[in-house]
């Protein structure tokens, strides 16, 4: 029979292959940003948030007696390499990469809202408290891309009628 506290493993398994899935993401897009610094600087800024999300998710884990999947993590990382591989075949590669992890941010926040209310029914308030920390990183870092994503648009589309400049990346 299957428990809420089976469920909670099972998701956190999950939100750690989303995690290992996002750090490749993040990886290839600063790679390829050349051109907008301030949102290479955020997504700097996330990745390292992003890994010690994943160290935590790890260590969690384990105190529960279990381990991430390496199935989940390979087809997390087989999904971030197609991902990079459409937007460096697009025109408008910083705004497709913008779009991407928008959306990318605002399901995580989905799923450390679930995560945490999970753990407060499967009776775990050190996994609840952990998810609400990693919650609210991915809500600062939505918001921040939400608030900047006119403005990184507006420089994209400068860009594309300038003789000679690049706006793709």
């Amino acid at each position: 029979m299957n428990t809420a506290r089976d469920q909670l493993l099972d998701w956190l398994r999950n939100a750690h292959a989303m995690e290992v899935q996002s750090e490749e993401m993040l990886k290839t897009h600063i790679r390829r940003l050349q051109h907008y610094p301030r949102l290479r600087d955020r997504i700097v800024d996330h990745l390292a948030e992003t890994c010690e999300q994943q160290a935590r998710l790890e260590n969690c884990l384990r105190e529960l007696g279990a381990e991430p999947s390496g199935l989940r993590q390979f087809s997390a990382r087989f999904l971030a390499l197609g991902h990079g591989l459409l937007q460096v075949a697009s025109t408008d590669e910083v705004v497709k990469s913008l779009v991407l992890t928008y959306s990318f941010e605002s399901m995580e926040v989905v799923v450390y809202r679930t995560l945490a209310t999970a753990a407060e029914v499967a009776a775990q308030p050190e996994v609840a408290g952990m998810c609400e920390e990693i919650l609210q990183q991915e809500e600062a870092m939505a918001q921040w891309l939400r608030e900047h994503l006119p403005d990184i648009v507006r420089q994209y589309l400068v860009r594309l009628e300038l003789p000679g400049i690049q706006a793709k990346r």
